[in-house]
């Protein structure tokens, strides 16, 4: 192994990779091992050890075999965002002209890498003990380590990064790594897109949704056919063949936002990815067509809620995206809108008076311009309030799913009570019912 100011210099020629430098761990590393190379020169090398603990503590290391600092650089090569991993994840884009730089770049990272915190550790106490000119330092250095990690995205996703990890940590020449990252940053994306399924645009730019809603396809109750609709247009979508904006409307608690959540946790292993675009928040959407555009993966702009008051104007910008703009939506963007509101502009009776004092003159005109932002839709799918025996079947359902020990007239009976004492007959209601209900069984047992 080179030795330690070699291994320093050629960490600072890093070509393609050098974002991984700018990483508060990796500066921190850099700076124990000039401690080490050039004691009395720098910081004391128990200070700079301590402050690398101190950052990775913060971390998370879920791979068995690595220690956390291996793990944390793991994470910084696979999660990269430089001009080969955006080649790699650019549709088209030629990214085996910097296959040599690669190469040489991932040969400097593996040294970094093979410095394990055993080694490290040693040969800081060692350095502390021998050295007359270091003061001495009480009891043994803690190895560097990280916990395990909580869980965040869908478990399937987080390993098929482990097993990308698992392979780098097994290999012992990373310059044959150069085509399995290649292949990963292809399939997976980079930066944020290779660390998250779900995002929130938020003052002007993507933002990763570490814990996305888990619901699932499988575990709503009722609308199938009506979901029918909504899946066939996402398959479409997925394989690239021409498919509609779609506006969900419906009363509130009709599983319209639950809908297009579970559709992300059913697709994301085909390339779906789901972006939550705050109403506030349409203004942007040129922005956000121009992040999105040259992705492999393929995003539903997911607008919750939407509706606009008379007075606001930037239902407009939106309505140019859904159809009428000069710039033409990408063929990896959809939209995916609900809302309670039909025509999703607020429209009063004095809209409709005509030459009246101080009122527009062709007011009808106005009128249609804000009744014909739910048109530029390509499919509306309502979602109505369901009667009592499609309530019912919902609660039972949601009952069944958590295993809950009543009969079924009971659970029913109380089912309806609790939609004439609470919130009406609606999925969200009969979920609600069913939390209530799970909770006060479980104090009954204790």
């Amino acid at each position: 192994m080179p030795g330690l100011r070699t291994i320093l210099f050629n960490l600072k020629s890093l070509t393609l990779y050098r974002n991984i430098l700018r990483d508060c761990v990796m500066q921190a590393f850099q700076e124990h091992l000039e401690a080490l190379a050039g004691p009395g020169e720098t910081a004391h090398p128990a200070q700079t050890y301590a402050g690398v603990y101190h950052l990775l503590a913060g971390t998370c290391n879920p791979l068995e075999g690595c220690d956390a600092w291996q793990n944390h650089l793991l994470n910084l090569i696979i999660h990269d965002d430089n001009p080969f991993s955006r080649a790699a994840y650019t549709p088209g884009a030629d990214y085996t002209v910097f296959l040599p730089a690669v190469k040489r770049d991932l040969l400097i990272l593996q040294q970094a890498f093979q410095l394990n915190t055993v080694i490290i550790r040693d040969a800081t106490e060692q350095l502390i003990h021998r050295s007359s000119a270091l003061p001495g330092e009480a009891g043994q250095l803690p190895l560097w380590t990280a916990p395990p990690p909580l869980p965040e995205q869908p478990a399937a996703f987080a390993r098929r990064l482990l097993q990308v990890k698992e392979k780098m940590a097994a290999e012992s020449q990373w310059d044959r790594l150069a085509g399995l990252l290649g292949d990963h940053y292809a399939a997976c994306g980079c930066g944020i897109y290779s660390r998250y399924i779900a995002f929130k645009w938020q003052n002007g730019s993507l933002h990763g949704i570490s814990r996305p809603d888990p619901v699932s396809l499988d575990k709503l109750i009722g609308y199938r056919d009506i979901r029918e609709e909504i899946i066939n247009n996402t398959r479409q979508f997925l394989h690239g063949y021409p498919a509609n904006n779609i506006l969900l409307y419906g009363d509130r608690g009709t599983g319209k936002s639950s809908t297009v959540k579970a559709l992300l946790n059913e697709y994301w292993p085909r390339g779906l990815r789901l972006v939550e675009v705050p109403r506030r928040q349409l203004a942007q959407f040129p922005a956000i067509i121009e992040e999105l555009r040259r992705r492999k993966h393929r995003f539903i702009l997911f607008v919750d809620d939407l509706s606009f008051e008379e007075n606001e104007t930037v239902y407009k910008d939106l309505k140019a995206l859904l159809e009428g703009g000069v710039e033409a939506r990408p063929d990896n963007v959809i939209i995916y809108a609900t809302s309670n509101r039909r025509h999703l502009v607020r429209e009063t009776f004095a809209d409709r008076e005509r030459n009246t004092a101080g009122r527009e003159i062709h007011a009808m005109d106005s009128v249609q311009e804000k009744l014909s932002l739910a048109d530029r839709f390509g499919m509306t799918v309502i979602f109505p309030t369901p009667d009592q025996e499609l309530f019912l079947q919902i609660a039972v359902g949601l009952a069944r799913q958590r295993d809950l020990a009543l009969e079924q007239d009971e659970l029913r009976r109380r089912a309806l009570q609790w939609s004439m004492w609470h919130n009406g007959r609606s999925p969200r209601a009969a979920r609600q019912f069913i939390d209530h209900l799970e909770g006060q069984l479980a104090l009954e047992r204790n």
